[in-house]
């Protein structure tokens, strides 16, 4: 899949089995330093199940990479997900505690417990939107729009009703709501607390939520 407009030097690709290497090296540099989940725990770099979650979503040809001049710019991480992600949420969550994965685990896995978009919608599977980044020196020509309209045409292809994202940053937020997504769900980060009642992630400012977006195909 490729789309480009004529009016630009942009296209936009489908990531390849073959891609896999370029996507995570660009998410490295631009998603991962400044999403407020990995920022807001420490160690400050991402652990390997966390890079290894993101990239086995490849294979289901909902990911997608902006370029410009043949490089990468932007990209966007999508997979599907059922009415049983809750449970299996919270068994990833406890498979990986005691790590940085698992403590983010741990609050995603709080906010699909809450949302539960599928059995709460009544659809039996949904393409979920799971990461998305931006070069910096190309932000405000609305790639990172394009990229999920590139997400939303592959959820119709494949017969999905709905499109639903965690934006753990307000800015993600904002692009949502412009796009005409639903929000359903808001889970403040000082309100998510571990045993002992201590906040569990720490994200720096502005972000102060996670809020859960719906969009029905």
């Amino acid at each position: 899949m490729e789309s480009r407009n004529a009016d630009d030097d942009i296209e936009v690709h489908q990531v390849a089995a073959g891609g896999t290497e370029q996507l995570m090296t660009f998410l490295l540099a631009h998603y991962y330093p400044e999403e407020p989940l990995t920022a807001g725990t420490q160690p400050p770099e991402p652990e390997a199940a966390d890079k290894e979650f993101l990239l086995s979503n490849v294979p289901f040809g909902t990911c997608f990479v902006a370029l410009h001049g043949g490089r990468i710019v932007a990209a966007v991480v999508a997979g599907p997900k059922d009415i049983h992600e809750p449970e299996h949420l919270a068994e990833e969550a406890a498979k990986y505690a005691g790590g940085k994965w698992g403590t983010i685990l741990h609050l995603l896995s709080a906010v699909e417990t809450a949302t539960d978009v599928c059995r709460r919608f009544n659809v039996p599977s949904c393409l979920h939107v799971h990461a998305l980044g931006v070069d910096p020196q190309l932000r405000g020509r609305n790639l990172g729009g394009r990229l999920l309209e590139a997400v939303a045409q592959r959820g119709r292809e494949l017969g999905h009703q709905l499109i639903s994202v965690d934006c753990t940053s307000v800015y993600s937020a904002r692009l949502v709501q412009r796009l005409g997504y639903q929000l359903i769900n808001t889970l403040r980060y000082v309100d998510h607390l571990d045993a002992s009642g201590q906040q569990v992630i720490r994200p720096p400012p502005p972000h102060e939520s996670v809020q859960t977006f719906v969009l029905h195909l």
